[in-house]
């Protein structure tokens, strides 16, 4: 009897002395994302994310998984997913804005699914009416479903009328 407790305690102890700090897991999930290691990186970012979620380290790690995602793994419908679950637990961080656009720019661009980009686009313009990103979310938004060539010559077309000088000048 004796043994068996004297076994739990040391299992006890050996399974808390070996947990990892959020930091510790961070560092290893940016070195693994330096090695190209993304997977293994995604994983320890998410490890920061269930075990440590209302940290710094948290908020920036869900962020950076979506990252990885988008830029290294171009898997757009995962990077949609982390930029979602980005904006869902971290609503008031600096990068929400980001989130929620890349958002919008992912569904329309790479997953050609016009409802949830104009939906996206909508909500970043309704919340963030001034940010820098706002332009390009009213121009996304009006050409939501055009042909990219159509769009490109419509606006170099609009840009040329722009610089035509004005009639009104005196002769």
């Amino acid at each position: 009897m004796k043994l068996s407790y004297l076994s739990l305690i040391l299992l006890i102890l050996l399974v808390s002395c070996s947990r990892k700090s959020e930091k510790e897991l961070y560092d290893e999930g940016r070195a693994q994302q330096e090695l190209k290691n993304f997977q293994l990186a995604i994983e320890r970012f998410q490890e920061v994310v269930e075990k440590f979620s209302q940290t710094a380290y948290a908020e920036t790690s869900q962020y950076l998984i979506a990252v990885i995602y988008n830029n290294d793994l171009h898997d757009a419908q995962k990077a949609v997913a982390a930029y979602q679950k980005f904006y869902a637990l971290f609503p008031s961080s600096a990068e929400a804005p980001n989130a929620l656009f890349l958002t919008g720019f992912l569904y329309n661009n790479e997953l050609h699914n016009i409802d949830s980009a104009r939906i996206a686009y909508e909500a970043f313009l309704q919340k963030y009416p001034i940010h820098a990103l706002a332009v390009s979310a009213k121009f996304e938004v009006a050409t939501l479903g055009k042909d990219p060539t159509q769009v490109l010559q419509l606006q170099t077309a609009t840009e040329s009328e722009s610089k035509k000088p004005s009639n009104t000048a005196k002769q």
